[in-house]
């Protein structure tokens, strides 16, 4: 069901988003638990930054529209929305590191955490190495780059939006930004890898692609009555359910021709991103979207995608610590069971209940 924020309106819950959502998380932790079968599969993490700069631009913008927006509010609900599950995540590495981690490891956890807790792991491991060097495997939160990008975004994104929401120029200027992070994206990715890899201005126009489709979105619905039909007939019709099944094709063509040696992002993250925006697009009603997308199982792994995204790595990681970089594949489909297990009880015993009782203040 759709969740309300206080005092921000609420918009029609898409199930088929928690299911793209579903499909993002799946392919990360496919790459991370079989890279060879896999190997491409980190561009679920572009997927996962179009969703949310599209789920967060639509909050801000009919929260601006309604009059009830406030960045404070923002950023609180930001904190109280990432930060419970992480810091349960960050302690319990804290107390496994200190149990299996030589003294020289468990000081370099502790940077790491800090910089996690800061938001600023991507500028962390951007100086340290690189995502895909021989060390990735033995660093228990180096997945928390991605986070790390995302709060660098919410931090400055609704200003912005604000400012040209009252200019009347909210989606010029999301494709301004756009255009702009994708040339700096191109253009420093094969001669600062790791630095268009980590950095927030190579990655902002994926954040932004999902804003506008948000703020088109919210154009439509201002609207009359028949401008609203219109949308929905034009949602089913064989134009947007061409445009889920690129999308989704974009996305799996990403996981199966990239790979490590791949420069990325660059212009070849044009695929996962542009696939995952047609799939947006197509809206609820493409059939893909309510079919697959939208089946319980997928939408439940969406609900489910964050806390699974926290636990699924340090779980492989300290499992390769232990083993010496020896984990016989029974053990790494445990651990992916076991991130599972993690990642519902997170959610039902932490998310669901804090966030029923943020709701009631």
């Amino acid at each position: 069901m759709a969740r309300a924020q206080r005092g921000i309106p609420v918009a029609a819950y898409r199930p088929d988003i928690d299911g793209l959502r579903a499909v993002a998380i799946g392919a990360v932790l496919l790459f991370h638990a079989f890279p060879k079968l896999f190997p491409g599969g980190f561009v679920g993490v572009d997927v996962f930054f179009v969703i949310s700069g599209f789920l967060i631009t639509g909050n801000i913008n009919r929260g601006i529209e309604a009059g009830s927006f406030s960045i404070s509010g923002f950023y609180l609900r930001r904190v109280r929305r990432i930060f419970p599950a992480l810091l349960l995540v960050l302690a319990c590495c804290l107390i496994a590191g200190w149990v299996l981690l030589i003294p020289r490891e468990f000081k370099q956890l502790g940077k790491n955490t800090a910089a996690a807790a800061a938001f600023a792991s991507n500028f962390f491991y951007w100086a340290e190495s690189g995502y895909f060097d021989g060390a990735a495997i033995s660093k228990p939160l180096l997945h928390l780059w991605s986070l790390g990008i995302e709060e660098q975004f919410y931090l400055l994104w609704p200003l912005f939006i604000v400012i040209s929401q009252r200019k009347g120029k909210a989606r010029e200027f999301a494709l301004a930004v756009i255009a702009i992070s994708f040339v700096a994206c191109v253009l420093t990715t094969a001669p600062l890898s790791y630095g268009s890899f980590y950095s927030p201005a190579t990655r902002l126009w994926e954040l932004a692609l999902g804003g506008v489709l948000a703020l088109a979105g919210g154009k439509r619905k201002k609207g009359s009555d028949r401008a609203a039909a219109a949308d929905r007939t034009s949602n089913r019709s064989w134009l947007a359910e061409l445009g889920a099944l690129v999308g989704i094709a974009l996305i799996a063509a990403a996981v199966w021709a990239f790979d490590a040696s791949t420069p990325y992002p660059g212009w070849k993250a044009l695929l996962p991103t542009l696939g995952a925006g047609l799939v947006i697009a197509a809206g609820r009603s493409a059939f893909l979207n309510r079919s697959l997308l939208s089946n319980p199982l997928m939408v439940f792994v969406g609900l489910i995608s964050y806390p699974l995204y926290l636990w699924h790595w340090p779980l492989l990681s300290f499992a390769h610590i232990v083993g010496l970089g020896i984990v016989p594949t029974p053990l790494t489909i445990g651990l992916l069971v076991a991130s599972v297990v993690l990642a519902i009880g997170t959610y039902l015993l932490l998310e669901r209940p804090l966030h029923r009782t943020l709701l009631s203040w």
